[in-house]
């Protein structure tokens, strides 16, 4: 149950998160086939044609830092992949949920790519919108 504190703080933290920057986040690469995206920024999935742009969140419903939640929530984002010749826009969510018909990984152009995280997390620091995706070649 949570406690009148978080109760009381939890709408001023919600509000608080949508504050932050939509200009402001980089993008990195490292070796283990993940990439992290800014918002409103594109990376390239690295020996491939394919760029990919964290375009908006659409819903972050997870459960606050410090909170205790019935349900863990759901962060669904949109990106668009663009291949030279072929553009999809695309849904990912932290999990799959078959109420909102989301799924956490997708397929384009012989990459299977999956949304490991969503920053910044509800109730936590304040940072720049961004998402990290895993890649795999098929």
């Amino acid at each position: 149950m949570m406690n009148l504190k978080s109760l009381l703080f939890a709408p001023v933290i919600l509000l608080m998160s949508n504050c932050t920057t939509q200009s402001q986040a980089q993008t990195s690469e490292s070796g283990n086939n993940t990439i992290t995206i800014g918002i409103n920024k594109t990376a390239k999935i690295p020996n491939s044609k394919i760029n990919l742009e964290f375009k908006n969140i659409v819903e972050d419903s997870r459960c606050p830092i410090d909170a205790t939640c019935v349900w863990e929530g759901i962060a669904i984002v949109n990106l668009k992949a663009n291949n030279g010749s072929e553009t999809k826009n695309i849904q990912l969510a932290t999990k799959d949920f078959e109420p909102k018909n989301t799924k956490k990984s997708t397929d384009f152009d012989g990459y299977k790519i999956s949304l490991i995280d969503v920053k910044p997390y509800p109730g936590g620091k304040q940072e720049a919108k961004s998402i990290t995706l895993k890649y795999e070649k098929e």
